[in-house]
């Protein structure tokens, strides 16, 4: 009896620090920049959710914002996956900022433009939405209870790839980057996403670069999209004065997100937690 009672007290806890989400936010107040696709007539331009419950269509982008209970928390901006031709933003986008509002974080669930603008670089407009919402989410941090000095970006797959460019990939002129940057199962790091391969040039940092956001992966070493991606940004991230934390479970294949699905989907936010305790980000669990 009283380790049911202490269970269930356990998950009224929990619950109590998931928030209910903001109504959206428009990530321009203007056209969005960079557009060549039109949208279908009578088409909600936010997106429209299709056959496989996944977001298609995106034309004007949104962040949906999950306050954390208390002010001053990490706030963390989610990139939910979807090959940058739809969003995942069940398993990759609202169930990821419940689990990140358990840990004591602010979540902003962003929902960038898809399908793909371009074939060779499908990932350039999406980084505009990106670096955009990233600008508002660290000068608006106090409306979602934020800490403007503590704001990371979080990304699955397509997303993980656009987390990945989005903290370290080369920019002319001085681009807004994150405090800290999470890659579940990144995509498209590698040059033919071959596991024998290099990283894509236009991902490596420069040397020299004086900030280098600390970096988190988790990845499954049965995953399509080769572990040795997140291993080999890791390797370089430290080669060049950062620090990195890898997680590579043996089984769990591609796309789990914030799921009960393998030991990886289960266990990769605890670790998170862990991980931002140790650099200062959340506070230690008394």
């Amino acid at each position: 009896m009283l380790r049911s009672f202490v269970i269930l007290m356990m998950s009224l806890s929990t619950f109590s620090l998931v928030a209910d989400p903001l109504p959206p936010v428009k990530v321009w107040e203007t056209a969005p920049p960079a557009e060549t696709l039109t949208p279908k007539p009578d088409a909600n331009p936010a997106g429209v959710i299709n056959e496989k419950n996944r977001r298609a269509d995106v034309f004007v982008p949104e962040f949906l914002p999950f306050p954390s209970a208390k002010t001053n928390s990490p706030i963390i901006i989610v990139l939910p996956g979807g090959g940058f031709n739809f969003l995942a933003d069940e398993h990759e986008g609202t169930a990821v900022a419940q689990r990140l509002n358990a840990l004591g974080c602010s979540a902003i669930v962003l929902r960038y433009r898809v399908p793909r603008r371009s074939a060779e670089m499908p990932w350039q407009v999406p980084l505009l939405d990106a670096r955009k919402t990233l600008e508002t989410i660290r000068a608006r941090a106090a409306e979602w209870n934020g800490d403007p000095k503590k704001v990371g970006v979080l990304g699955f797959s397509a997303g993980g790839n656009l987390a990945a460019r989005l903290a370290y990939a080369p920019a002319e002129g001085e681009v807004a980057r994150p405090d800290f940057a999470v890659m579940v199962y990144p995509a498209y790091l590698l040059e033919t996403d071959k596991p024998g391969d290099a990283l894509r040039a236009d991902i490596v940092p420069p040397a020299g670069t004086k900030f280098l956001p600390p970096a988190f992966f988790a990845h499954s070493a049965d995953d399509q999209w080769p572990a040795e991606a997140s291993m080999k940004l890791a390797e370089t991230l430290k080669a060049l004065g950062g620090t990195a934390e890898v997680h590579v479970w043996a089984n769990g294949g591609h796309g789990w997100g914030a799921t009960d699905r393998c030991e990886a989907s289960k266990r990769w936010t605890e670790l998170l937690g862990y991980w931002m305790k140790e650099r200062g980000l959340l506070a230690p669990t008394p």
